[in-house]
């Protein structure tokens, strides 16, 4: 039988990449992103037994990753004046290099939910019961969240397709 130390080691391993990468979609900046992971490191830590007790740990880690994560983001916004939105004039389409960049500024705008969610499914390859454990909301909304931001990145992505073709 494993002890508390190696059971944590070995589950912290397994989502190391994808807390990383859930706060670096959240933060949008590689080192804020690694400092979110290592304070969920210590977290996890504290509270072993009950994260390796809970029914998903992963989506426990995950939601603990997204609220301090977002706690950053709104102490960035507090302290630096960040300008919202996505330039919408003809200059727009010349700016964006390519086609990728401009998804994640699109997913960087959706309301936050749907970015978690969209994250969480599309590149985590999270169930939509743990998206909702982490999200703390029902498997509904986890899955109508999940319907709009794709329709919007569609929609966006279209726009930007079909500019001046019409």
């Amino acid at each position: 039988m494993k002890t508390t130390t190696e059971q944590y080691t070995e589950f912290i391993l397994s989502l190391r990449d994808t807390v990383f990468r859930l706060a670096l979609s959240i933060t949008g900046s590689q080192v804020e992103a690694e400092d979110v992971a290592q304070d969920i490191y210590e977290k996890v830590w504290r509270a072993r037994d009950k994260v390796l007790q809970s029914a998903y740990p992963r989506a426990y880690v995950c939601r603990m990753a997204r609220n301090l994560a977002i706690d950053r983001v709104r102490l960035r916004r507090e302290t630096t004046q960040i300008a919202d939105g996505i330039v919408e004039d003809g200059n727009s389409r010349a700016e964006v290099a390519n086609l990728a960049e401009y998804t994640r500024q699109i997913i960087a705008h959706l309301p936050e939910k749907q970015q978690v969610t969209i994250h969480m499914r599309d590149v985590e390859g999270y169930e939509i019961d743990e998206i909702a454990e982490v999200l703390e909301c029902d498997s509904a909304s986890v899955r109508t969240n999940l319907s709009r931001a794709r329709k919007s990145i569609r929609e966006q992505l279209l726009k930007v397709i079909s500019y001046g073709t019409e």
